[in-house]
């Protein structure tokens, strides 16, 4: 005789097996974007196969719990294979050993969310218990950032680097054997290309996903300035007016001028240069490839470093040039105000590292007067834009005369 489960919705639910078509079921009823509806798959087949290789077929609530240690523990990576008799197999790398990995809090919570909704639908129309009620996820902490903010210096070092590195390029297109002029113009559409890419993080800060959706035609100028119109994340069109530097937009016309597809004002503002993807828009992930590779060719390679540093950094020295957490906010286009806030931990934590070191020179007796000076006029200077830092350079020149 069949048993029941009870739940909230339902008095009774039948006892069951979790059949795999309601997975699809709830993707096709979920009525999101393209991509929040792909979050929702990808965190979903985690969780069915996760199902699949602990041989769970009627899940209940303890087997949630057992699901989220897994998660917040080191693990072999797993993934769904339908060729497997236990339609699973362990993720491995080019060797063949297999993968350890081990989730972060931000990721466990979207896996979880992704789960506790399934179950909440489920139950919903009577198909299957709700087991994940009131079942938690790791603290996400919104207090840090998980990436780093790169310094004036390191800015400037890797903007020159990209540049020689587009030099280099060219000189090794200019001797190729075969196709030297294909070569060359590749060459300069793609280090122009990178070049506005990179100007329009760490300036403009936009996301990887806004510098691939753009269009050359949502660029505007008015009155005199540039204006990038903006299609931001959970928006459905370029909604969000970005003014542009004036060197950001002459370094985006200057990549458009080197242009071999005869774009349009429909055309994407970025696109690839391959032989079979040529004039196709830039994904999101082969931008963030690039910004990352060029900041690993400039010296700058690690975990906390990503494109996304780069929008970090922007908004950190937005923060640090107004003081103003509301100018920052627009300037970041953050949503809510608690987002922005996290530049303001930034400062926060240079002002801890000076007084940890001023403490220490306190109890060692070590004079810090000069010393003290000298940081706070390197960091002055570190703050400082080209404009600024030109002005400061004639001035010295003209107090040696």
């Amino acid at each position: 005789m069949m048993q029941l489960q009870t739940t909230g919705a339902y008095t009774a639910i039948p006892e069951q097996d979790l059949q795999p078509q309601l997975f699809q079921k709830f993707v096709s009823w979920i009525d999101r974007s393209p991509n929040t509806t792909r979050a929702y798959i990808i965190n979903l087949r985690q969780f069915a196969v996760w199902l699949a290789y602990s041989s769970i077929t009627r899940p209940v609530r303890e087997d949630i719990i057992s699901y989220r240690d897994y998660l917040c523990n080191e693990h072999d990576a797993i993934q769904l294979d339908g060729d497997s008799l236990n339609g699973w197999k362990y993720r491995t790398d080019k060797v063949g050993n297999r993968i350890k990995v081990q989730c972060k809090p931000n990721t466990i919570a979207q896996y979880l969310r992704s789960v506790c909704q399934f179950f909440r639908w489920t139950a919903s129309n009577g198909l299957y218990p709700d087991i994940s009620a009131n079942i938690h996820a790791p603290k996400v902490r919104h207090d840090i950032h998980r990436k780093d903010a790169l310094t004036v210096a390191e800015v400037q070092t890797i903007e020159k680097s990209i540049t020689v590195k587009t030099s280099e390029r060219l000189m090794r297109a200019e001797t190729a054997k075969k196709d030297t002029s294909g070569r060359i113009q590749r060459a300069t559409e793609q280090g122009k290309r990178l070049y506005a890419m990179y100007l329009l993080a760490v300036n403009a800060g936009l996301r990887t996903i806004e510098i691939a959706r753009a269009n050359i035609k949502d660029i505007e100028v008015k009155g005199g300035n540039a204006w990038l119109y903006v299609w931001g994340k959970g928006h459905t069109e370029p909604d969000a007016k970005k003014p542009l530097a004036p060197e950001v937009k002459e370094a985006i016309d200057e990549y458009l001028k080197s242009r071999t597809d005869k774009p349009t004002g429909n055309s994407p503002l970025f696109v690839a240069t391959g032989n079979r993807s040529g004039g196709k828009r830039l994904a999101t992930t082969t931008i963030s490839t690039m910004l990352k590779r060029a900041m690993q060719e400039s010296g700058f390679d690690s975990e906390r470093l990503t494109a996304h540093s780069l929008r970090h950094t922007a908004g950190t020295n937005v923060q640090e040039l107004t003081s103003n957490i509301y100018l920052t906010q627009q300037y970041m286009r953050h949503s809510n105000p608690a987002t922005t806030e996290i530049y303001l931990h930034v400062d926060t934590e240079r002002q801890e590292a000076e007084i940890a070191t001023q403490l220490y020179n306190l109890y060692h007796g070590i004079a810090g007067n000069q010393s003290d000076s000298m940081n706070k006029l390197q960091t002055a200077i570190q703050r400082m834009n080209k404009k600024q830092l030109e002005q400061l350079t004639a001035i010295a020149i003209a107090m040696c005369v």
